[in-house]
């Protein structure tokens, strides 16, 4: 059994599977109500890929991170020698 339904954010219509009604079951969750694209999207807006900060956390080698330099956060490298 295939049911079409249409997303809430986009408005586009998807397909979800039997095999995806009886996956939703075995877990309890409700089927989906936005597509699968918007989906990912929801799922990925927290990544920071677009903005990389120049840091210099340990004396005077200089890297580059997704976390500003005002961020609490502390870059660490381990090597591996060996």
């Amino acid at each position: 059994m295939k049911e079409e339904r249409t997303c809430q954010n986009c408005e586009s219509v998807f397909i979800i599977e039997d095999e995806d009604f009886q996956f939703y079951k075995k877990i309890d969750v409700p089927p989906p109500t936005f597509c699968w694209k918007c989906r990912l999207q929801r799922r990925m807006m927290w990544r920071n890929t677009r903005v990389v900060y120049k840091r210099a956390d340990l004396g005077n080698l200089t890297l580059f991170s997704a976390f500003s330099p005002d961020s609490p956060l502390k870059i660490e490298i381990y090597y591996n020698i060996g």
